[in-house]
């Protein structure tokens, strides 16, 4: 193990996090140099969501920077929650009427399910001691 871990420094879970980071990051900022956050603002006002057209530009602006400081390791627990919430609206909002897949030129559910799990994965990682104390233990050995 100790020769795995002088070959590959990092750790299983912060690679993690360098991954989504990295990927959030490249989800915004394609949107912002494309020019579309605004756009994308009016497209999730038309399907049901209110301020859309605040919450889109709003919802690349964190995407583009929030993931530079959950790539840092600071603020994990907020911002993975931040992130999931925003990964979770955009199911039904736009994912689900592609299916499940994200295979071909489909935006289906399996990419923004993907990043919700690891999000949470992270935010219980960094979550606040007092809160996974007090958790239940849904999966303990008996």
């Amino acid at each position: 193990m100790s020769d795995l871990r002088s070959r590959f420094p990092l750790e299983p879970l912060t690679l993690l996090r360098l991954t989504v980071a990295l990927f959030i990051a490249l989800h915004g900022w394609v949107r912002f140099v494309h020019g579309d956050a605004l756009g994308f603002g009016v497209y999730v006002e038309r399907h049901g969501v209110p301020l859309g057209t605040w919450l889109g530009p709003a919802v690349t602006g964190y995407e583009m920077l929030a993931s530079l400081v959950l790539a840092s390791g600071r603020f994990v627990f907020p911002l993975s929650l931040g992130f999931a919430a925003i990964y979770l609206v955009g199911i039904p909002v736009h994912h689900l009427q592609y299916g499940w897949f994200s295979s071909g030129n489909e935006d289906g559910c399996e990419y923004p399910v993907l990043m919700i799990v690891c999000q949470l994965c992270l935010a219980w990682q960094h979550a606040p001691t007092l809160l996974r104390a007090r958790w239940p233990r849904l999966f303990a050995s008996a």
